[in-house]
């Protein structure tokens, strides 16, 4: 996999350890905590472990500070984007942007077909994904929901 530090950004990106998860699920937890009031959803620490230790983590940093938290998985020919939290105060900067262009990059890089991620419906987000060329996919019943399914050509 290419280095993501090689591309010029005033981003870095790192791979994540078990040091980080605390930062990882704080973060997370504090960005999705209206989401899932508004949803009736319970945050599930155990699942978020254990989704952690199944994922490629990274930090996003800005001047050596973390400012956010990428993750991925790969299933078959698909790149799964997991989490793009970005901490308050960072967000509407490019940030977002920077680590979707990186999973577009390994995604191609690895020779998959596709990347995909799920939004909360009043997540703000969504406008970002839908520029950057994600598409709502799932059967119709599935676009009624609290989350979107959604994909995006490599």
């Amino acid at each position: 996999m290419f280095a993501p530090n090689d591309i010029p950004s005033r981003f870095q990106l790192r791979h994540a350890t078990m040091d980080d998860f605390e930062f990882a699920e704080s973060l997370t937890r504090r960005n999705m905590g209206g989401y899932y009031v508004r949803h009736h959803l319970i945050w599930r620490g155990d699942l978020f472990l254990a989704s952690y230790r199944e994922s490629e983590n990274f930090i996003l940093e800005l001047d050596g500070e973390a400012i956010g938290v990428l993750r991925v998985t790969q299933e078959a020919d698909s790149l799964h984007i997991r989490d793009v939290q970005i901490a308050e105060g960072y967000r509407g900067n490019g940030a977002g942007t920077f680590l979707l262009d990186m999973s577009h990059r390994w995604a191609r890089e690895r020779g998959l077909r596709e990347l995909q991620l799920r939004v909360f419906v009043d997540n703000p987000a969504a406008r970002l994904y839908l520029r950057m060329g994600y598409r709502v996919a799932g059967p119709r019943l599935a676009r009624l929901g609290s989350i979107r399914h959604m994909t995006r050509l490599v």
